[in-house]
C-alpha cells in the first residue's frame, strides 16, 4: 500500500508537471522576478524568509502561513529569548515548566521544528528539548522566520505544526564592533555580548560571543538523597535536609563566513548549566535537578549556477549534543552525533514563470547512552518506599534517513499554485510519503487567499523505538485558509482558519509512561491586524482560538510492584485515561510601538492566556485535574540612542509588571507563574 501511495504520488507530481509546460504566461513579469525588484528596493525593511520554499522570498508571498521577526523587533520590544518573540505569534503558547519552556502550536505540545541557520536544535532522545530560554542568545540574530503548518516536504521529519528558522547575522549586517553589558532582577542576571562583522569585496565574516549568569529559581529543595548504592534507595531517615539553588551559566558562540554569496561555512556551539527545583504537591518532596548539555555544529553549504538561471546547492552538516541530567543525587549522561548531507536543484522554467526545487538527501544519527526510564519518579521518592528504585537502562542505537523530494511552483495570471512530495526511507521505522498543496490567489494589492494543505510526521520516542519493531509514525493533516487584506500601506487584517488531525499519536508523559497510539482533531482560528496611524506609533493585535475533539489518553499505568517468592519484580498495570492537553483555548497579544523621536523608542505589550489543566494521576490512582485560571501579563521596552556616546544604546525591559501571583501548570503540580522582571541592557557600537 505505501509503494502504491508513491507511485501514485509521483505519477501525479510528474502529470502536473508536463501540465504546466502548457500553461500561458498571463503577465510578463513572473513572480520571480517581482520577488528579486522587492528585495532589491526594499533590502533589510522587507519581511523575507527561505523556509517556505528553499528560496528567499516575502513572507507574503510565500506558499505557507507565514511570519518574519526581524532584528529591528527583537530589540524594540526587548526579547532576550526566542521564547518572548514567539509567545507575540498567533498560535503559539509558550509553557512556562520549572525546566524551561514547552512549546505549543495550534494546541499541539512538542511539535515545533527549531533550525538555527538551517540545522535542526532537538533532540533524538527527548521532545522536550528546546532551546528557548537562555540557551540561545538573540544578541547575534538577524531574524526569526516563522512557518505555522506542516513542513515535512522540503524539511522532513519532525517539521509537524510548524517550523521555526533562527537566522544569524553576517558580516554584510555589521561592519565593526558591537559589544554590550547587560543584567537583571531577580536573580541578579548578569552577562556581555560582542559581535564583529567584516566585509570585503568577495567575503564577509560574522562572529558573536555571548554569555549570562545567573539564578532562575532561588528557592531551597528538602530532597537531598534518594538513589543510595544504586540497589535500594537512601533510607527515608537519611533522605531529607535542606539544600540551597545555584547559579545557572551559559555561553555560547557563532562564526559565519561566506566567499561571493558561493561558500559559506557557518559554526555554533553553546555550553550551559541549568539548575532548577522540582516539586511534587501531592508527596511534598521538592528537589533540585540539573540540566548541563554542551551543543554545537559545523555547516558547509556552496551554491553555483547552472543553465537557463538553474541552480545548485549543496549542504552538509555535523551536529552534536552531550546533555548530563543530575537527578536528585544521581547523574545520567548521553550523547547524540548526526551527520546530514543534501543535494538541491532549483529550476526557473517556461519564461520564470514556474520554479522547480529537488533534492537528495541522506542523515545518520548515532546515540549512546540513551536514558530509558521504566517507572514513575514520584511513586518511588515516596518515604513509604524503602525497597525499590526506578529503572533507567541506557542504550545506543543508530538510525538512517535517505530522502527524495521535490516541489513545482507556477504563477498563472494572479495566482499562484504548487505541489510538492517527499518520500523518507527509514532504516529504523516504516517509510513515510508526506504531500503539500496549495494556491495564493492575489486578484489586487488589496486582497490575497491561501489556501494550502499539508502532511507531516515525527520520528517515534527513544524508548518507542527500542521496544517495538518498526513503530507507526505519528502524522498529522492540516488545511489552512487564510485571507487578507491590506487596503492602506498603515493598515493589514488577516484572518486563519485551520484544520488539523493527527493520528497514531502517542504521548510520551511523566506520570505514565507511553500512552496507547491515539487521534486527536483540531479546528482553530487565528485573527491578526496591523495599523500605524502615524509614522511615530504602530498597533498589532492578534487572537487564537483553537477546539479540540477526541479520544482520551490511555496509559497502562504501573501502580504498585512486588517481589515474588524467587526474587522477580512483579509490575501490577491498571489503565487510566486523561484529556488531551491542548493548553490555553483562547490567546490574544496587543502590542503598542510610539517612536516621538529618533532617540526614544517604547514598546507595550499586553498578553491574554485562558485557563489549562494539569492532569496527572495521583498516588491513590484517582485522575486529578489543576485548573490554572486565565492570566493577563503586561510588558514593556523602553530603548534610548545616543544617550551616553554616539551609536550607544540603553535598553530597560520589563515583564509581569502587574500580576505576580498567578499559578500555572508545571510538571508533576502547580507552580508559581514567572515574577516581575527587570533587564537592562547597554550596547555600544565601534
Amino acid at each position: 500500500m505505501n509503494k502504491l501511495k508513491r507511485i501514485i504520488s509521483l505519477v501525479f507530481f510528474v502529470f502536473c508537471l508536463i501540465l504546466g509546460t502548457f500553461a500561458e504566461a498571463k503577465e510578463k513579469r513572473s513572480f520571480l522576478e517581482a520577488e528579486e525588484t522587492l528585495l532589491m528596493f526594499v533590502g533589510e525593511n522587507l519581511e523575507v524568509l527561505e523556509i517556505a520554499s528553499r528560496q528567499v522570498e516575502s513572507a507574503r508571498q510565500a506558499p505557507a502561513v507565514a511570519r518574519v521577526i526581524t532584528r529591528k523587533e527583537l530589540r524594540n520590544n526587548g526579547f532576550v529569548t526566542l521564547k518572548d518573540a514567539l509567545e507575540t505569534i498567533p498560535g503559539f503558547y509558550m509553557a512556562q515548566k520549572e525546566w524551561g519552556t514547552q512549546p505549543y502550536l495550534r494546541g499541539i505540545p512538542d511539535s515545533i521544528l527549531f533550525l538555527y541557520d538551517t540545522v535542526p536544535l532537538g533532540s533524538d532522545t527527548s521532545k522536550a528539548y528546546h532551546p528557548l530560554d537562555y540557551e540561545l542568545s538573540m544578541t547575534g540574530v538577524k531574524r526569526i522566520e516563522i512557518v505555522r503548518g506542516p513542513g515535512s516536504v522540503l524539511w522532513g521529519s519532525d517539521a509537524f505544526a510548524g517550523i521555526v528558522n533562527v537566522v544569524p547575522m553576517t558580516g554584510k549586517d555589521i561592519n565593526g564592533f558591537e559589544t554590550g553589558v547587560f543584567g537583571g532582577l531577580p536573580g541578579n542576571q548578569r552577562g556581555f555580548f560582542t559581535n564583529w562583522g567584516g566585509n570585503g569585496e568577495n567575503w564577509d565574516l560574522f562572529l558573536s560571543v555571548s554569555g549570562r549568569k545567573g539564578e532562575i529559581d532561588d528557592r531551597d529543595y528538602n530532597l537531598i538523597g534518594f538513589w543510595g548504592d544504586r540497589i535500594i534507595p537512601t533510607p527515608s531517615a537519611d533522605r531529607y535536609g535542606i539544600g540551597e539553588s545555584e547559579d545557572s551559566e551559559y555561553l555560547e558562540g557563532t562564526a559565519r563566513w561566506s566567499y561571493n554569496d558561493m561558500l559559506t561555512v557557518s559554526s555554533r556551539v553553546t555550553a550551559y548549566d541549568k539548575n532548577y527545583i522540582m516539586n511534587s504537591s501531592s508527596a511534598g518532596n521538592t528537589w533540585r535537578e540539573d540540566s548541563k548539555n554542551d551543543t554545537g555544529y559545523i555547516r558547509l553549504e556552496t551554491r553555483l549556477p547552472l543553465w537557463n538561471q538553474s541552480t545548485i546547492r549543496m549542504n552538509g552538516w555535523y551536529y552534536w549534543l552531550a546533555p548530563e541530567l543530575d537527578v536528585i543525587d544521581r547523574t545520567f549522561q548521553h550523547t547524540e552525533k548526526t551527520w546530514y548531507g543534501e543535494i538541491v536543484f532549483n529550476w526557473s522554467l517556461f519564461e520564470n514563470t514556474g520554479l522547480f526545487s529537488g533534492g537528495v538527501s541522506f542523515r545518520e544519527k548515532k546515540v549512546e547512552n540513551a536514558p530509558i526510564w521504566d517507572g514513575f519518579l514520584l511513586d518511588f521518592i515516596s518515604p513509604t518506599n524503602e525497597s525499590f528504585l526506578p529503572i533507567v537502562t541506557q542504550q545506543d542505537y543508530s538510525t538512517r534517513l535517505k530522502s527524495l523530494f521535490a516541489q513545482y511552483r507556477h504563477r498563472i495570471g494572479n495566482v499562484d499554485v504548487w505541489l510538492g512530495i517527499r518520500n523518507d526511507e527509514h532504516d529504523a521505522y516504516e517509510d513515510n510519503v508526506s504531500h503539500s498543496v496549495g494556491v495564493v490567489w492575489t486578484p489586487s494589492e488589496e486582497w490575497q487567499l491561501k489556501l494550502l494543505y499539508g502532511t507531516a510526521y515525527r520520528t517515534p520516542f527513544a524508548r518507542q523505538l527500542l521496544d517495538t519493531t518498526e513503530p507507526d509514525l505519528e502524522q498529522i493533516r492540516c488545511t489552512n485558509l487564510q485571507v487578507t487584506w491590506h487596503p492602506l500601506e498603515a493598515l493589514e487584517l488577516s484572518a486563519t482558519g485551520f484544520v488539523s488531525r493527527i493520528k497514531d499519536h502517542i504521548k510520551e508523559d511523566p506520570f505514565a509512561g507511553l500512552s496507547v497510539p491515539n487521534h486527536q482533531d483540531f479546528q482553530g482560528i487565528e485573527l491578526e491586524s496591523s495599523i500605524s496611524p502615524t509614522r511615530e506609533l504602530d498597533f498589532t493585535v492578534n487572537f487564537t482560538l483553537i477546539d479540540n475533539s477526541g479520544p482520551d489518553e490511555t496509559y497502562n499505568y504501573n501502580d504498585f510492584q512486588t517481589v515474588d517468592e524467587y526474587g522477580n519484580i512483579v509490575k501490577h498495570f491498571v489503565e487510566l485515561s486523561y484529556p488531551y492537553d491542548t493548553g490555553p483555548e483562547k490567546l490574544f497579544t496587543a502590542r503598542a510601538e510610539w517612536r516621538p523621536n529618533e532617540k526614544l523608542t517604547t514598546s507595550l505589550r499586553l498578553q491574554y492566556i485562558s485557563s489549562r489543566e494539569l492532569v496527572f494521576p495521583v498516588v491513590a490512582l484517582e485522575d486529578s485535574i489543576i485548573s490554572c485560571s486565565g492570566v493577563w501579563l503586561f510588558h514593556a521596552a523602553v530603548t534610548i540612542h545616543d544617550l551616553f556616546f554616539p551609536d550607544s544604546d540603553l535598553r530597560i525591559s520589563l515583564r509581569n509588571l502587574f500580576d505576580e501571583t498567578y499559578v500555572t501548570p508545571g510538571t508533576y503540580s502547580s507552580i508559581d507563574g514567572d515574577p516581575f522582571e527587570v533587564g537592562i541592557t547597554v550596547s555600544k557600537r565601534w
